[in-house]
């Protein structure tokens, strides 16, 4: 009993050492890059690292992994990211006109501006977690982001629920987001999203042959 209950103990400590250094190393290339240029590749290797964990194990070097991950996709990631900055500044400047001009804009304009915001978040949560796991261009990953957002909408919803409660517990505890906020975010988006993937893997596997990423 006694040996069973250090074997689990020392597990969990491994995991809790393996999600603090990647959160770390998030954080650090986040901030090395001034986060403009750091958070989006940042976020591609944690994701990727994550992504490797659950289908492969942890047997492998973490920072050599996540900083060849980081260099492989730093001009991509980007520039999915900073397609999405500059659609998220847009759907903001929409915002400030409907606060600034509401009376003048019918409820159906309001609603469909709410409606283009939350399919704008359907693509947000399900792009980096597909751009890690399939080898795609940049348009086929925005279009099978938001068809797989719609399709597995309890998923999307399940990952937006994380993520805002990864911001409340910012928040409220900010040594936290030093060492575990990102990596556990990463770890569960991801296995949430690997299991929605795999009835999707398997039925496109029968039809054609399926890239994935190394």
């Amino acid at each position: 009993m006694l040996e069973k209950t250090v074997t689990s103990l020392d597990g969990a400590f491994q995991w809790l050492s393996r999600l603090a250094l990647l959160n770390m190393l998030w954080l650090l290339t986040s901030l090395a890059g001034l986060v403009a240029a750091g958070l989006f590749p940042a976020t591609s290797a944690m994701l990727a690292v994550t992504r490797k964990w659950l289908m492969e194990g942890t047997e492998f070097p973490t920072i050599k992994t996540y900083f060849r991950q980081v260099k492989q996709d730093f001009w991509k990631a980007n520039l999915i990211g900073w397609i999405l900055t500059a659609a998220a500044g847009l759907l903001y400047f929409n915002f400030e006109i409907l606060l600034q001009w509401n009376a003048e804009f019918s409820i159906i304009v309001t609603a469909a501006f709410y409606f283009i915001v939350f399919l704008f978040l359907l693509v947000c949560v399900n792009i980096f977690p597909l751009f890690v796991h399939y080898e795609a261009g940049i348009k086929t990953l925005f279009k099978n982001a938001f068809i797989i957002g719609l399709a597995r909408l309890p998923m999307t919803l399940a990952i937006l629920v994380i993520l805002s409660g990864m911001v409340y517990f910012s928040v409220v505890l900010p040594a936290g987001f030093l060492f575990f906020s990102g990596s556990l975010v990463s770890y569960t988006v991801m296995k949430l999203m690997l299991w929605s993937l795999k009835k999707i893997d398997v039925g496109i596997s029968e039809t054609e042959q399926v890239e994935y990423s190394g």
